[in-house]
């Protein structure tokens, strides 16, 4: 995002926030120390599991497309329980080849625990004490995400503020025309976008527009090597935003929350890649991680990252609790279950760190929302086409 995206008439038609936003920096950076804790996480990927899966050629005979072998034997291995859903057991979706290599899921495997533990423990302690160097929230997001749970906004008092930003009405004008909406008329403003897509479509767009600041590649505090990541947690956010708003939609859930839970709830992995930058600058690293340790110790680190910039920025609990808390199982909440699922769909086919039972989690939590299999297909689909919004260069 350009210097001076977010101005001086922003800033006055949205109200001032900065000094909301410095204070809760203060009180809600210094509440999250006092509150963390060493706490479960999910089990990392097995070494010796994915390093077996893709010697046994399980998946197929291609060397390098294979990813994740042995999934049949994983879901034959899951008991499922028909009665927590109205879904068909025990589901069998399989998910198509994933984008990374069998090379790239065996070199994250074959890490040394310790070493991605230090890494993740230098990235919290560098945002830590580089806090304030990280860009703060856009106050553009913040209020387009308070109309979003308001009934009957209307649409002129939505593009009066989208268009107060010339990048982000024009990220909006720029999405209404890809392929996506399937258009064929040119859309040239932001009042013909909402006329042409749709009032809630464009305030997603509006929404993921002011936030990609977080995910800029261009702000990656001297760290060249981890821009394809960032890159890719910028895609993954999009991708878990449309698939939640899409589950939304059949579960009874509110489809701007879902898709502003689904777009932030990783928040903690762009800003993890700051981290290593900071570090870099600081002298705490004195030469850039390798790619696969980087990505999991800022797959490790993501979630206290996460939780301590959201109560930085005050999102709310309720985004707050998302994105802390998003690997669990426990929460019976829905839009955690579909922000889980949309993500972790993504995930299978896209994150070479993913857990090893990823897929058996996935169907369990498909189960439990009530999906059946078709359904599921639809939600890879519908992540696999959200690429073609127009906002995947962050």
């Amino acid at each position: 995002m350009p210097d001076g995206a977010f101005g001086h008439g922003t800033i006055a038609a949205i109200g001032p926030q900065e000094d909301r936003i410095a204070f809760g920096k203060a009180c809600n950076v210094l509440g999250w120390l006092l509150r963390i804790v060493p706490r479960p996480r999910p089990a990392a990927a097995s070494a010796t599991s994915a390093v077996d899966q893709a010697a046994s050629g399980s998946q197929g005979s291609s060397s390098d497309a294979g990813g994740d072998s042995g999934l049949g034997d994983i879901v034959a291995d899951v008991d499922f329980d028909p009665g927590e859903g109205s879904a068909e057991a025990p589901l069998t979706w399989q998910p198509g080849p994933p984008l990374f290599s069998r090379a790239d899921r065996a070199d994250i495997a074959a890490l040394d625990p310790i070493d991605v533990s230090a890494l993740a423990s230098t990235i919290t302690s560098e945002l830590l004490a580089s806090i304030d160097q990280v860009p703060p929230f856009p106050l553009v997001a913040n209020k387009l995400i308070e109309l979003s749970s308001r009934t009957n906004v209307r649409a002129d008092v939505i593009e009066r503020l989208v268009v107060q930003d010339p990048v982000i009405a024009a990220k909006v004008i720029s999405a209404a025309n890809s392929p996506y909406f399937g258009r064929s008329t040119a859309v040239t403003t932001v009042e013909h976008a909402i006329r042409t897509v749709g009032l809630h479509q464009v305030t997603q767009i509006a929404i993921a527009a002011a936030a990609a600041v977080v995910f800029d590649t261009r702000e990656r505090v001297a760290f060249d090597a981890m821009v394809p990541q960032q890159q890719a947690a910028w895609k993954h956010a999009l991708s878990t935003a449309r698939g939640a708003a899409w589950l939304a939609t059949w579960v009874n859930v509110d489809v701007q929350r879902a898709y502003i839970a689904g777009l932030l709830h990783d928040i903690g992995k762009p800003i993890a890649l700051r981290g290593i930058g900071f570090a870099l600058i600081n002298g705490r690293l004195m030469t850039p991680p390798g790619a696969a340790l980087a990505r999991a110790a800022v797959d490790e680190a993501h979630l206290d990252v996460g939780e301590m910039f959201a109560d930085a920025w005050m999102l709310g609990d309720d985004l707050t609790a998302i994105i802390a808390d998003h690997h669990s199982d426990e929460s019976a909440d829905m839009l955690h279950r579909i922000v889980r699922l949309a993500s972790g769909v993504d995930d299978l086919c896209c994150d070479p760190a993913h857990a090893d039972n990823l897929l058996a989690q996935i169907l369990s939590v498909a189960v439990a929302l009530g999906l059946n299999q078709e359904k599921l297909a639809e939600l890879a689909e519908v992540i696999g086409r959200s690429s073609v919004i127009g906002l995947t260069g962050a």
